[in-house]
């Protein structure tokens, strides 16, 4: 099962979003320069006095969700057309994440009433998305060979 190159290429996609876990994927730059990382968690900020928790619970939902299908990919490996099914599901939801870090970034800079800035981990969606199509093919290329070789047995 690992030894197949797709599963190895599903391994990497769940590595980059993985990684959502424990760093943040952008900064919030407060008026008196003080930086507040935003995490999948979510942040918590202090603002006149008051602390304040603003929550990415559907951002963490979807990160769990591309996590969960690569995950449940890797073991479909007998099941080739759902697994290329829900791989395709995942290349979709990897590329709405990026739209929705965005949203994120943006409305939490606009609640606080100050800019923010986006660290590298911002493009690994995408990275995880190519990982994914290049599994896809794999997968791909595996069926068209089973049924090649089943049409040569009858």
């Amino acid at each position: 099962m690992i030894q197949r190159i797709q599963s190895l290429y599903l391994l990497l996609s769940l590595i980059c979003t993985g990684l959502f876990y424990f760093f943040p994927f952008g900064d919030i730059i407060t008026t008196e320069d003080s930086i507040i990382p935003l995490i999948v968690t979510g942040v918590r900020y202090t603002k006149n006095g008051d602390t304040v928790f603003y929550s990415l619970l559907p951002m963490l939902i979807m990160i769990s969700l591309i996590n969960l299908i690569s995950l449940t990919s890797i073991f479909l490996y007998k099941r080739r057309m759902l697994q290329i099914r829900l791989n395709i599901f995942n290349i979709i939801t990897q590329l709405g994440s990026i739209g929705m870090i965005f949203y994120y970034l943006s409305n939490a800079a606009k609640q606080i009433g100050v800019d923010y800035s986006t660290k590298i981990l911002i493009i690994l969606p995408l990275v995880s998305a190519i990982f994914t199509f290049l599994a896809v093919r794999a997968i791909a290329k595996d069926e068209a060979l089973v049924r090649s070789i089943s049409r040569l047995r009858k």
